[in-house]
């Protein structure tokens, strides 16, 4: 396996305040943030498109934000890349047990997952947070740390017991949506709209399934039908904007229909 000095030395001399790139030296940790969402996300776009050849480049990507920051922090005396990967070494090692000191194998990746977070408990077992919220970030996307909010909150039992529970509560939250509309209250309408979202999530939840995948899976097959639609009216010689939408609607059942055939 090569080393990946070189590719330290490189970000090295890209920082140098001397002979270094002018855009490279004036970035800091703030102002790469939404470089580093930007190039995860870019990495995931390319696994669900099965893109391997663009995931290589998207996963480079990736790894450049990660050896970016670390020079930061290098500059600043915080911590270097050796440390960031060493530190993440000793995290698989510490909550592989079963792996590399003998431990009890579990039974399943569920098993696993289970074990990976009492592990973790036990290390941040000395440290006090003010909330069982905290180590959620506020960066993370709303939807995800939804999830995140609603799992905490289950393992101190505050959850519904059944899925049939959560879908009378989704029930519930659309009365009161409606409710907002009907009285043309916008800030009710979008909190009433937040709290339906955070109870779908809940159902995701409890019917494991993951509903940024589902969301995903629906974008993709929306954008695939709309295709096939403007397909379908160019062969006419016809326009979207200029088509009645209840014939939208009979050729929109159409293609859908032709998915399951």
């Amino acid at each position: 396996m090569s080393s990946i000095q070189p590719l330290l030395d490189t970000m090295q001399k890209l920082r140098d305040k001397e002979d270094g790139c002018p855009w490279d030296i004036e970035q800091t940790f703030e102002s790469l943030s939404k470089h580093l969402i930007e190039e995860a996300y870019e990495a995931t776009d390319a696994i669900a498109k099965k893109d391997y050849l663009h995931l290589k480049e998207e996963l480079g990507d990736v790894l450049l934000q990660v050896i970016f920051h670390s020079q930061i922090a290098s500059e600043l005396e915080l911590f270097d890349f050796k440390e960031v990967s060493d530190s993440l070494n000793e995290k698989l090692i510490r909550r592989h047990p079963y792996v590399f000191n003998g431990g009890e194998k579990p039974f399943s990746a569920k098993d696993q997952t289970r074990l990976w977070e009492a592990i973790k408990e036990d290390e941040k077992k000395n440290i006090k947070p003010s909330s069982i919220f905290e180590d959620i970030p506020n960066s993370m996307p709303p939807s995800l740390r939804a999830e995140r909010i609603q799992k905490k909150a289950s393992k101190k039992g505050f959850d519904w017991n059944h899925p049939h529970e959560v879908i009378a509560k989704i029930d519930e939250e659309i009365e009161e949506l409606k409710v907002a509309i009907a009285n043309q209250d916008k800030n009710n309408i979008e909190e009433e709209m937040g709290d339906l979202l955070f109870t779908v999530i809940n159902l995701g939840r409890h019917l494991d399934i993951d509903t940024n995948e589902a969301l995903a899976r629906s974008n993709r097959k929306f954008i695939n039908r709309f295709l096939a639609l403007e397909e379908t009216l160019t062969s006419a010689h016809q326009r979207i904007e200029n088509t009645p939408l209840e014939e939208l609607e009979k050729i929109w059942v159409k293609i859908k229909s032709n998915e399951y055939s």
